[in-house]
């Protein structure tokens, strides 16, 4: 039988993909009553599904190529209905500094693929023989009500976060914000690789970019061939600065990461998003 959620959310790993004890899909277990389970073919991880709820949960694993395939896969099967569903990755990401601060949540207005490029010498830019930008627009008005209904959620804190803001002379607290996401297949920490994002982002006319990750151009990619795309909202929260304070050392920084804390503002933010959908 074929299942016909409101909701679809895209989480990224379990605890089994990550050497930590951190996962983007367990919480959500915890949250909702979750009372079907299936195997999909060409998806790597069990299907949930909260019948009450009218939400099904769908892992991708790490990654655009994970997160592409498990789209498509569900998008041609016949065991999740997508065409009438509202479609969310949420999960966590890194974040411009000058975009916000640890903990805080990102609706992404746009995504951006990192990976498809062109490098001369020190310049990086779009792939100028390519009649196809490598970005994505989101719906403007699910971004909207995504925001909408995310503004009053409380979000956590901890002491980590506020340490390591230190270092940032950073005396922000989490908030939720919009901003373009930038998707890449590698994991990138420091002030010379943030400079060619930036080159890229502008040689496409985006200004500046909030958080970087590693599915959203898989996910926007299957679903705009599918005709879905219309449908979909990312929304991450932000687990580390992708580069060094100032005067740092990014071989340092990079362990300077509050995992826990960015799931559970995504999740909260994600949580409050579902249930205004499935109100």
């Amino acid at each position: 039988m074929t299942l016909h959620p409101a909701v679809v959310v895209f989480p990224a790993f379990t605890e089994a993909e990550y050497t930590g004890e951190a996962s983007e899909v367990e919480p959500w277990l915890d949250r909702y009553a979750f009372d079907r389970e299936l195997d999909v073919a060409g998806v790597d991880h069990p299907i949930y599904h909260a019948t009450d709820a009218g939400l099904t949960l769908a892992p991708t694993g790490i990654g655009k190529s994970a997160a592409a395939t498990t789209v498509s896969a569900l998008a041609a099967g016949d065991d999740v209905a997508l065409d009438e569903a509202t479609l969310l990755t949420v999960g966590i990401a890194g974040c411009r500094p000058a975009a916000g601060t640890l903990g805080s949540v990102f609706v992404a207005d746009r995504v951006v693929d990192w990976d498809i490029k062109l490098r001369i010498g020190e310049t990086t830019g779009r792939m100028q023989w390519l009649v196809d930008d490598y970005v994505w627009d989101l719906n403007e008005d699910l971004v909207d009500r995504a925001l909408a209904a995310a503004r009053d959620v409380p979000l956590a804190d901890n002491d980590r976060a506020r340490d390591i803001r230190q270092r940032y002379d950073d005396a922000c607290s989490p908030a939720v914000d919009v901003g373009t996401t930038v998707c890449g297949d590698e994991v990138y920490h420091g002030e010379a690789t943030a400079a060619q994002v930036d080159a890229l982002c502008e040689s496409y006319g985006v200004e500046s970019f909030a958080t970087t990750e590693m599915e959203d151009a898989g996910t926007a990619t299957a679903l705009e061939r599918f005709g879905l795309l219309d449908q979909y909202v990312s929304i991450r929260a932000a687990a580390n600065f992708d580069r060094e304070p100032a005067g740092g050392d990014p071989t340092e920084s990079i362990d300077d990461d509050v995992f826990d804390l960015g799931i559970e503002n995504a999740i909260r933010v994600g949580k409050a998003v579902v249930d205004d959908l499935t109100a």
